[in-house]
């Protein structure tokens, strides 16, 4: 959550539990997508709620940069942004490839908008960068279309995703629904079913781990799954070996 006071960036914040975050201020400085004044005339306070995500290519990027230094490689997009916030040294995190978009909203004084539509035309003009496809539908089969629309242009986005969100976007409408004690009844996720594509098991080797520990890792003909491609996956131990019957040669579905 990023706060505006009278257009300057004042302070930012994590969700965390949803009780109690972590104050990252410094670190988001140093996001060049994020704007510390906001342009134009601004409300006296905008709580701006969004993502901070690696893009695809700057994280295959920063991996290759990672690797040739002999420094650990990061598993996913998610879990490296997710840590580089976390990091002390704000120097450090003006080197990580981090971006911003803009979901929803907070606490706002100063300004009256009726619909999250007309809200985020207002983020726009204020320079912040806001989530997109974003579609307005009236009808139950107009949303079902989108969200199929979506499972296909998702792939073609610049950071990974894996589900559709739909809200109610009239205010008013929103305040009559409510929230449960988990979340608002104007809001829905939907999650699409992991992607799958079938491989061939080329070799398996044998990977140490900084303790000493010894896991099974199977070497596999490149095959892109969910925007990334995938050459190595964990076998975990041998009894798991056992369990799936897994052998050399064998054609295997990768899922991620």
């Amino acid at each position: 959550a990023l706060h505006y006071r009278n257009g300057h960036l004042d302070f930012a914040i994590t969700r965390g539990d949803g009780t109690r975050g972590d104050v990252i201020t410094e670190n988001i400085r140093t996001i060049p997508g994020i704007p510390l004044r906001l342009l134009g005339v601004t409300p006296s306070w905008l709580e701006v709620r969004g993502e901070i995500f690696m893009p695809k290519s700057k994280f295959a990027e920063l991996n290759e940069s990672r690797e040739e230094a002999g420094l650990a490689v990061f598993k996913n997009p998610r879990n490296a942004a997710a840590g580089t916030l976390k990091l002390l040294d704000s120097r450090e995190v003006a080197r990580r490839p981090l971006d911003f978009i803009a979901h929803g909203h907070g606490k706002i004084e100063g300004i009256i908008e009726r619909t999250s539509s007309s809200l985020f035309d207002r983020l726009r003009e204020f320079g912040l960068p806001v989530n997109h496809p974003l579609w307005t539908e009236s009808s139950l089969d107009g949303i079902i279309q989108r969200v199929r629309e979506l499972d296909v242009l998702r792939h073609s986005l610049p950071y990974e995703t894996d589900g559709a969100v739909v809200k109610v976007i009239d205010f008013a409408t929103r305040e009559a629904l409510g929230v449960t004690s988990r979340a608002p009844r104007w809001a829905a996720a939907y999650k699409y079913p992991p992607e799958q594509q079938e491989t061939v098991l080329r070799e398996i080797t044998i990977q140490v781990g900084r303790t000493g520990a010894l896991t099974p890792v199977a070497e596999l003909d490149p095959v892109l799954v969910s925007g990334s491609t995938v050459r190595r996956a964990t076998l975990h131990n041998q009894d798991e070996i056992d369990r799936k019957d897994v052998r050399i040669g064998d054609t295997v579905l990768i899922e991620k």
